[in-house]
This record gives structure tokens, C-alpha cells and sequence, in this order.
């Protein structure tokens, strides 16, 4: 059964965290919310109050197919000593074919801050953010898929950056199945 992570911090961007969970939990994958805080509860970015099921301090990450993270404000605190066990562990399966890593908005630049982007690796993310860190790897379209990074540029995308990951992880049919019922054209 796949599953996700999704690290969530107290500012993550609210439509970048409820719309890829409602996606991926429509197609069966099993997600599953983890605070990066050292409480469950966190407020989203516009003030969205959700309760997480664990802690990342509490979390076996290698037990999932794909790490997500959300932007928003939130994003800076996937840098701070609450978070060096995700750090350390991205650091160390980054080239792992089977696992995904996946980003929305602000959140690509911890790639970028962990060292984990090679020469050949594309990324999006929110227009400027890649200014000073990622320019040449940077490519200006709603989401990209380059080797095991999934990639998208913000919160208006949250829809087509989760249908992507459906596609890639459960196939084509199921996330046109997802995207007809959702009424996603």
C-alpha cells in the first residue's frame, strides 16, 4: 500500500496541505499528517486548525513512499533543529529511485538549503524563490516531475501538483477518474 508524509508546520500554506491529503486519500494512498512542531495541533497559514496524527519526532520515515512538503511560512521551520531528522533523512535517500520527494510553493528551497540538488534535477516553485539558489535548475511551469522530485509553484496548482502525484504513483486512470469526479478540467 503506498503512503505519504505530509510534514506540516505551524504556517504551512492551507489550501498546499488539505487539497494534495483529500487528492491522495481519494485514490487510496494512505497519508498520513505529521507535525514538524512538537504538538499535533498546528494553524495553517490563513488560520486553518488541524490536528495532525504524529510528530516527526515519533515517525519512521523510511515506512513511506513520498515526503511532501507544503509552503507557506510554514516551510522555514522544515530548517530548524524540530526538523533535523527530516533533514537528515532526505539527505540520505535523495537518490533513492523508490522514494518520492515532493514540494509546493516555498517549500522547494529546503532542497535547496538541505544540498541536495544536482545539476540535472528540475524544480518549480513559487515565481523568485529561486532566485540566489536555484536558477539553473529552475523551470517555469505549474508542476514538474524530474527523477523522484515532484515540484509545484503554488497554492493554485495544489490540485494539478496532487493529481500529478496520483498519476505517478497509481496511474493515469485513477487520476482522471479523481480529476472527473473532483470536476477538475
Amino acid at each position: 500500500m503506498l503512503k505519504i508524509a505530509i510534514v506540516v508546520a505551524d504556517g504551512s500554506e492551507d489550501i498546499e496541505v488539505v487539497t494534495p491529503t483529500d487528492i491522495w486519500r481519494r485514490s487510496g494512498i494512505i497519508v498520513k499528517l505529521i507535525s514538524v512542531e512538537k504538538k499535533k495541533n498546528v494553524i495553517l497559514a490563513n488560520g486553518t486548525k488541524i490536528s495532525c496524527e504524529s510528530i516527526l519526532l515519533e515517525e519512521n520515515l523510511s515506512q513511506y513512499n513520498a515526503i511532501y512538503l507544503p509552503g507557506g511560512k510554514g516551510y522555514l521551520k522544515f530548517n530548524d533543529t524540530n526538523a533535523s531528522k527530516l533533514v537528515k533523512f532526505v539527505q540520505k535517500n535523495y537518490n533513492n529511485p523508490k522514494m518520492y520527494f515532493m514540494a509546493l510553493c516555498a517549500a522547494p528551497v529546503c532542497f535547496y538549503n538541505w544540498g541536495i540538488i544536482t545539476p540535472n534535477l528540475q524544480l518549480t516553485c513559487y515565481p523568485g524563490m529561486q532566485i540566489g539558489k536555484f536558477e539553473k535548475n529552475y523551470v517555469n511551469k505549474p508542476v514538474v516531475v524530474s527523477n523522484n522530485f515532484v515540484t509545484g509553484s503554488g497554492p493554485g496548482t495544489a490540485h494539478i501538483f496532487a493529481l500529478t502525484v496520483v498519476e505517478l504513483l497509481c496511474g493515469r486512470q485513477i487520476a482522471e477518474e479523481i480529476a472527473q469526479k473532483t470536476l477538475f478540467k
